[in-house]
């Protein structure tokens, strides 16, 4: 068998090299969903943040209530229309 002959049939890669690539596509999905979930929880700290720092009457207003030790808290109890002052 001569080395023409080897080379002649179609270039496809091996198993063992296309592996990683679906790998790397899981690998890359995964790296996504876990930045996403970071930046939201991110992203809630920095507005909790924000809100803190109003008034105890704007925190009402909003649907908060500012906790004996000075944390903001969700006003669970109240509908969406009674928070709207409806």
């Amino acid at each position: 068998m001569t080395i023409s002959h080897t080379y002649d049939g179609p270039c496809i890669a091996p198993a063992p090299l296309r592996r990683p690539a679906a790998n790397m596509t899981g690998l890359i999905t995964a790296i996504r969903e876990r930045t996403a979930h970071l930046f939201a929880a991110l992203q809630q700290q920095w507005t909790m943040q924000r809100i803190a720092r109003f008034s105890d009457h704007r925190l009402h207003d909003i649907g908060f209530e500012r906790d004996w030790d000075g944390s903001v808290n969700w006003t669970k109890g109240r509908s969406i229309a009674a928070r709207c002052g409806r």
